[in-house]
């Protein structure tokens, strides 16, 4: 017993999830990026001309150096001072330095904790928004932030240069 498959209504729930749209969303944010790409290193070229970064770079260098020297001597001075009084305060430093790394843990799985939430909801937000672009990428509307759409131009929905129709129907009767 043959079945008759509607193709096309297949294809349309297919097309009409979440994660079609989200990459869909995707596409259009990295195509948006990727033609902003080239003016970007135009820019950069400007602001950082190639002959003068040797000698930038030298300077930076000179620069770590010079204060790398400075905390050297400083941590050498302070390193001296805290031995002896550590050999003093043994066991008070002792005891202090594990009630406050008690806390500093405690503090830091707090933080952690905090920070994936707040990750977890940041990225839910992503994919709903990507998945939104997406969703109007592909019913052909055009996306609001670009700024160029106008009424008449989002009545007659195009696709391809041409104007959107309907896919033909096909009949179920046989022959």
């Amino acid at each position: 017993m043959p079945r008759n498959i509607d193709v096309m209504a297949e294809m349309r729930k297919f097309a009409d999830r979440k994660p079609v749209h989200a990459v869909a969303g995707a596409t259009v944010l990295a195509s948006r990026t990727l033609r902003e790409l080239p003016w970007r290193l135009v820019q950069w070229t400007r602001d950082n001309p190639p002959n003068t970064l040797p000698g930038r770079a030298t300077e930076a260098a000179q620069s770590a150096q010079s204060r790398a020297m400075e905390v050297f001597q400083t941590a050498q001075s302070r390193a001296n001072g805290a031995v002896q009084s550590a050999q003093s305060r043994a066991n008070g430093a002792v005891q202090s330095a594990q009630s406050r790394a008690n806390g500093a843990v405690q503090t830091a799985q707090s933080r952690a904790t905090g920070a994936v939430q707040t990750a977890r909801a940041k990225a839910s937000d992503g994919y709903d928004t990507l998945a939104a672009h997406g969703k109007k990428a592909m019913n052909g509307e055009s996306d609001t932030t670009e700024g160029k759409s106008t009424a008449s131009e989002q009545s007659k929905p195009e696709l391809n240069g041409k104007p959107k129709t309907k896919a033909p129907t096909r009949s179920t009767t046989s022959r």
